[in-house]
């Protein structure tokens, strides 16, 4: 192997390191944009996600709304009964039905993403938000497939 061949392979290598390092803190600091937000209309991170994978007309079938988080039917079932607790959603065996609250915390949830999106955006360009929309809709098909692979031990 030419030195040249060795060279361009480390260079791969630190490129796709650096992407995975500059990933990572986006998406921590998203996270941490979205906690804080999301507190306002007060919930936690992850909550957003298990009320908006119910349906706000008609009773939710949990396996269904654990299949749609992609998360364990115990593990939905823990997070929906936290909720219930506070009165978001009603539990009725394997029914999940978002309550009165539960339906206005889910409308506020959109106004959470916007206020997210604007401290994101800040003052980039509309070509720059569509440049970097259509970057992060690649990277997340590849890593939705790359997770895929993995978890089917390929």
């Amino acid at each position: 192997m030419s030195s040249t061949v060795l060279e361009a392979t480390r260079t791969d290598d630190a490129e796709k390191e650096a992407l995975a390092a500059s990933m990572i803190e986006v998406s921590k600091l998203t996270r941490d944009l979205l906690a804080m937000h999301l507190a306002t209309i007060a919930l936690s991170p992850g909550e957003d996600d298990y009320l908006l994978a119910l349906s706000t007309r008609e009773p939710t079938d949990l396996l269904d709304a654990a299949e749609e988080l992609g998360v364990r039917r115990l593990a939905a079932a823990k997070a929906y009964e936290r909720l219930s607790v506070r009165n978001l959603v009603q539990i009725d065996g394997s029914k999940i039905t978002l309550t009165d609250s539960g339906n206005a915390s889910r409308s506020l949830i959109s106004t959470v993403y916007r206020m997210v999106g604007e401290d994101i955006a800040g003052k980039l360009s509309t070509n720059t938000i569509e440049v970097v929309k259509g970057a992060l809709a690649e990277a997340k098909r590849n890593m939705t497939r790359a997770l895929r692979q993995k978890r089917q031990g390929h």
